[in-house]
């Protein structure tokens, strides 16, 4: 899955979460490739008054569940379509 998709189904499911409506975007980090693309995190950028310690757990749980489902497809500098 693309990376800018995965961001998109991760924003829907953390605004889902009580308090989650506070958030402005998701953003995917991922540390060095590795073959699996599983090697990232979500970054949650939320508007003030939102509960970071409930967002904390809503981006750690959201990350967990689309890591099971999804696989994150690193992408080089050209673009294969397929």
């Amino acid at each position: 899955m693309s990376k800018a998709d995965l961001e998109l189904i991760a924003l829907q499911e953390i605004r889902h979460v009580p308090g989650g409506e506070l958030v402005i975007s998701v953003e995917i980090e991922h540390g060095d490739v590795e073959p699996d693309g599983l090697n990232w995190r979500l970054l949650v950028i939320a508007k003030d008054g939102a509960d970071l310690d409930r967002l904390q757990y809503a981006a750690t749980t959201t990350s967990h569940r689309l890591k099971r489902r999804y696989q994150l497809a690193m992408q080089g500098d050209s673009s294969a379509g397929g």
